[in-house]
This record gives structure tokens, sequence and C-alpha cells, in this order.
């Protein structure tokens, strides 16, 4: 994915410039944020956050890879609608991990951006509450930005 870009769009126009982590394409819901230093697996298969994009705030993600032990779903299935990053890690490192956060990321086809600054992201959602927001990578991140922030805030309501 090397070249690719990604992008974090929220409905206030606000945009966070990456590249592509996981699935590539476009996903839409509402941005939240999870402080947790680990469980990042546990958070991401919680049906809780079903429908939304959460942004990570630890620095690095992944580095346990993935396994088929600490989901909080049944089946493994990520209920989040995309995933943002800063530093994912490039493999994994732990005796029960089955494969890579990324490669399940793709498999499930959830659509996520790495290399933000996602402790600005947090600063700017504290300030200005709960949005709307939008990843788009691949294809999706080449339509001009007017359109995407459009598509961001035209998509279903969570209520």
């Amino acid at each position: 994915m090397t070249g690719q870009k990604a992008l974090l769009v929220l409905e206030d126009g606000r945009v966070f410039t990456g590249r592509p982590f996981g699935a590539v394409g476009q996903t839409l819901g509402e941005a939240v944020f999870s402080t947790g230093m680990s469980g990042y697996q546990e958070t991401l298969t919680d049906p809780s956050y079903h429908r939304q994009i959460v942004v990570a705030t630890a620095p690095q993600i992944g580095n346990t890879g993935w396994n088929l032990e600490d989901s909080e779903s049944r089946g493994d299935k990520i209920w989040v609608a995309g995933y943002a990053v800063r530093d994912p890690s490039p493999r994994a490192s732990n005796w029960r991990a089955t494969g890579t956060l990324d490669d399940e990321l793709d498999r499930q086809g959830v659509v996520g951006v790495a290399g933000i600054d996602t402790r600005a992201v947090v600063r700017h959602l504290r300030s200005r509450g709960s949005m709307k927001a939008g990843v788009f990578s691949g294809a999706a991140a080449e339509a001009p930005v007017d359109e995407l922030v459009d598509r961001v805030r035209h998509q279903e309501p969570m209520l």
C-alpha cells in the first residue's frame, strides 16, 4: 500500500491524512475514541461499537496480533465500522497470535487509516463533541474533499 493515502474525514470538514490500514474502500460512522493502552481486540469485537469509527489513542496498536481467544463477541466478528490508529505494528509478537491486526481488518472488510495524529483527533472531538465521520482509502480517497465531507454529513443518523 506504499504511496496510497487514506483519509479520516469529520462532518465539520476536518481531514486527517494517513495511509490505508486494513481493508481499502469507504466506511461511514460516528467518530469515537478508545483510551485503552491494551485490549484493542476486545474493543474491535465489542458489539457496543457497531457503526462507530474507533480512534485508538495508544500510539502503537497491533503488536500482539490477532488471536482466537480474546474477542468480546462470538466468532471473532469485528463490529466497528472503521479504525484509526497512529502506528500499527507490522508484525505480531505473541505466541497466541494467529495473524496480524492489519490482515484481520482486511479479512473482515474493516476500512482503517494509519499514520494520523490520533491525539489531535481526540482533542478535536473532545472540544467539538460527537460527530459523524468517514474513512476513505484507495480510489475512494481520490474524490474531492468537499464531496467526501458531503458523504459524511449525509450518512444515516446513529439514532
